[in-house]
C-alpha cells in the first residue's frame, strides 16, 4: 500500500473542497448547486464547507504521493452515521478500490469508537462501478429496498382529480411524527404492526433483496426497522400528510420540494396500491399543495408497492425509470 489514510487536516479539506467544487464527488450535481454562483461558490469554498467538514462533520483523507487521492465525509444524524460525500481519483481497476476501502474502515471505525451510533449506511448513484458493490458486500454491507424506483412527469397532469371519496387528508407536525412512522412504513412493505398487546411482528428471514444480493440475514421487519431508522432524519426537512379513508388511517404522503419538483413519497395500505383511489388520490395531490407547473416525482418505500402501482401511475402519465442512488446500509 502506497498510500495513508487518516483524518484530514485543514489544508487537506481546502483541498477536499475544491475537488468537490470541481465535480469530483460522489453527487456532482448537488454539490454544484451550492456553488452555481461565483459568490455561492468562494461562501461554500471558504466560509459554510469548512465549517461543514471541520466542525459538524467528520472527514477522512487519503494521501499518494502526498497527493489527495481520496476522501469521505461522515455526517451524524439521530442513530445513524452516513455519507455525506466521497470521491475516490485512483480509477476502481487499481488501488480506487482499495483506497475507497480503507476509507469506509476508518469511518467505520471512528463510528464504533463513539459508542452511540448502532447504524451506517454508505450512499451512491446507480451509475458507479459494480465493484463498489461488491466490495460493499463484503464490508457487511446490504442494499435497502428503499425508493429503488420513481415515476416522473411534468406537470400540469394531463387530468387532475378530486379526492376520491371517503379519503381524508390531514396535515401533521413533521418533527413529532417520528413515533408513528414505523406503523406506516410497515405497511409499505405489507408487514403486520403487531397484536393488540404490543407484540412484536414476525417476519420469515428473506435471503436476497431485489437486486440479488444477501441482506446479511436479516428478516423482512428488521430491515424494515433499519430503514425507519435511516429515514426518520428526513421527516424535519418534509411535509407529512395523513391518509384516512372513512376514518381509518390507511397511509402517509411525504412532500418534498425540490427547486421546481414535487416529490411525494408514499406509504400506503396494500389494499391501496394500483388501485382507481391510489391514482386519483396522487393526482389530486399536486392541486392540494398548490403545485401546478414544474415537475412531479413519486416514489413508494418498497419496490413490491411501486411495481404493483406503476400501470396505474403510467395512465395519468407518469413514467418509470430506476431511482439515481442506492443506500447500503450496515449494523456496528
Amino acid at each position: 500500500m502506497n498510500y495513508t489514510i487518516g483524518r484530514a487536516s485543514k489544508k487537506q479539506i481546502g483541498i477536499i473542497l475544491e475537488l468537490m467544487l470541481n465535480g469530483i464527488s460522489s453527487d456532482p450535481s448537488s454539490v454544484g448547486s451550492l456553488g452555481k454562483s461565483w459568490w455561492q461558490r468562494l461562501a461554500f469554498r471558504y466560509l459554510v464547507g469548512p465549517r461543514m467538514l471541520r466542525n459538524q462533520m467528520e472527514t477522512f483523507v487519503a494521501v499518494k504521493d502526498d497527493e489527495v487521492v481520496g476522501y469521505l465525509v461522515l455526517q451524524f444524524e439521530g442513530d445513524t452515521a452516513g455519507t455525506f460525500d466521497w470521491a475516490v481519483t485512483e480509477p476502481a481497476d487499481e488501488e480506487g478500490i482499495d483506497i475507497l476501502g480503507d476509507l469506509i474502515e476508518a469511518a467505520l471505525d471512528h463510528t464504533e469508537k463513539r459508542g452511540d451510533i448502532p447504524l451506517a449506511y454508505f450512499g451512491m448513484q446507480n451509475s458507479e462501478d459494480a465493484r463498489i458493490g461488491a466490495l460493499l458486500t463484503e464490508m457487511g454491507f446490504w442494499l435497502a429496498d428503499y425508493q429503488s424506483g420513481q415515476m416522473r412527469t411534468t406537470l400540469p397532469l394531463a387530468e387532475s382529480a378530486q379526492l376520491p371519496a371517503g379519503i381524508a387528508i390531514k396535515p401533521q407536525i413533521a418533527l413529532r411524527f417520528g413515533g408513528r412512522l414505523a406503523e406506516f412504513v410497515r405497511m409499505d412493505y405489507d408487514l403486520p404492526n403487531g397484536d393488540e398487546e404490543g407484540e412484536e411482528p414476525v417476519a420469515e428471514p428473506i435471503e436476497e433483496d431485489p437486486e440479488g444480493r444477501e441482506a446479511q440475514g436479516l428478516s423482512l421487519a428488521e430491515q424494515v426497522e433499519v430503514i425507519c431508522t435511516l429515514h426518520e432524519s428526513t421527516l424535519r426537512a418534509s411535509k407529512i400528510y395523513l391518509v384516512e379513508e372513512d376514518g381509518e388511517p390507511v397511509g402517509i404522503i411525504q412532500q418534498f420540494n425540490w427547486k421546481e419538483e414535487l416529490r411525494l413519497l408514499l406509504a400506503l395500505e396494500p389494499f391501496l396500491w394500483g388501485t382507481e383511489t391510489e391514482q386519483q388520490l396522487v393526482a389530486a395531490m399536486p392541486e392540494y399543495v398548490g403545485k401546478r407547473e414544474g415537475c412531479l416525482r413519486v416514489r413508494t418505500f418498497s419496490s413490491e408497492h411501486l411495481a404493483t402501482s406503476r400501470e396505474s401511475f403510467e395512465a395519468l402519465g407518469l413514467r418509470w425509470e430506476a431511482a439515481p442512488w442506492q443506500r447500503w446500509i450496515v449494523g456496528l
